[in-house]
């Protein structure tokens, strides 16, 4: 963390040299009653408590100039540039809780990232497969005949089929998800074929029941 600093001198020379500029009363108030914590090297911060009731202090020490003041007064005592954050406690105890707080979002911010990254993996999946689906119905020919709708659907009903027990499998435990994403699919199959999504759910289950081998 602070290593060989002395957080407390180095705040204390940051104040007087802050006294010397121009006069800023609401930013002195706020630097004399903030308390130097902690320096943390891995993120190059400095970590100032400010008392909870002091607490509406606090903003006047993040304003984007004042912040900058500052971090340019620590610079110069420090030969360093670091960041300044001010956390609610005036304590090294305050310091710990905070630390594990930021610890647990961080952690749950990762695992959302992850959560989210699964369903887009998932999502990629069947919207490449509705691409694929749709490429081959620009190819169709003789579109305008029943029969050439009805035997594009059974093969796209085959290609579903086929890429859902891919894609289940690469991606298991998200049930409801590929159920949207299947019911999509043939809504998309029904619209291209002109067919009831009844029709083409049937066909598709009738497909899925004949694979099954019998016992």
């Amino acid at each position: 963390m602070s290593g060989q600093v002395d957080v407390r001198k180095l705040w204390d020379a940051v104040n007087a040299t802050l006294h010397e500029g121009a006069i800023n009363r609401p930013l002195w108030e706020a630097a004399r009653t903030v308390v130097p914590l902690v320096i943390e090297e891995e993120s190059g911060t400095l970590v100032l408590g400010m008392p909870t009731n002091r607490m509406d202090l606090a903003g006047h020490l993040e304003t984007r100039v004042n912040k900058a003041r500052l971090q340019e007064i620590v610079q110069a005592k420090l030969g360093r540039r670091l960041d300044l954050r001010v956390i609610e406690g005036d304590t090294i105890e305050a310091y710990q809780r905070a630390a594990e707080r930021e610890k647990l979002r961080a952690a749950s911010t990762e695992a959302a990232h992850l959560k989210a990254q699964e369903v887009w993996t998932a999502a990629a999946s069947w919207d490449a497969l509705n691409e694929q689906i749709l490429m081959s119905h620009t190819q169709l020919e003789s579109r305008r005949f029943v029969t050439s709708r009805v035997k594009f659907m059974v093969r796209c009903v085959r290609m579903t089929a086929d890429a859902e027990d891919r894609i289940r499998e690469r991606e298991p435990g998200k049930e409801d998800f590929h159920e949207r994403q299947l019911a999509r699919t043939l809504e998309k199959i029904a619209g291209l074929t002109d067919s009831p999504v009844v029709v083409v759910t049937l066909e598709y289950l009738r497909y899925r029941s004949s694979r099954k081998p019998r016992s």
